[in-house]
Parts: structure tokens; sequence; C-alpha cells
């Protein structure tokens, strides 16, 4: 189960702005396959293309993913 805040404010630190409703629908899924359902987006995926200037690649995943993961476990 993904942290919506969470996962929006890592979409934005790499200039992927992501609706309350995108992140909302992911939230029963766990972190790697929310941002892969979430890049696999048409529209998310344009959004990426635009800030980046290419479609977002294995990668990009592995990167979000380990970003995730790494405020996710931190404590509070």
């Amino acid at each position: 189960m993904i942290e919506p805040k969470l996962l929006q404010a890592l979409f934005a630190r790499f200039g992927v702005e992501v609706s309350d409703a995108e992140v909302a629908a992911e939230v029963p899924h766990d972190p790697r396959e929310a941002i892969l359902t979430l890049l696999a987006n048409r529209e998310i995926a344009a959004r990426f293309q635009n800030a980046h200037g290419r479609t977002p690649d294995d990668n990009d995943i592995e990167e979000l993913l380990d970003i995730y993961e790494t405020l996710h476990n931190r404590p509070h």
C-alpha cells in the first residue's frame, strides 16, 4: 500500500504533477506497481516527456522506487 502524498511529492520532484485522483487509484498497490501504472498512463507519460524530453525508462522507475522506499522507511 502506498502513501499517496509521498508518491505525489516524489513525482513532483521529477517535474511531473499527478492529481489526487490519479494517485488515489493506486493506493491499494505496492509502490513498484503504483509507479509502473502511473507512468503507463498516457497523460502522465506525456507530462514526464514534457519535463524530461523523453519517455520514462527502467532507470527512472528504479530511481523513483528507490527514493520512495528511502523516504517511506525513514523514521517519522
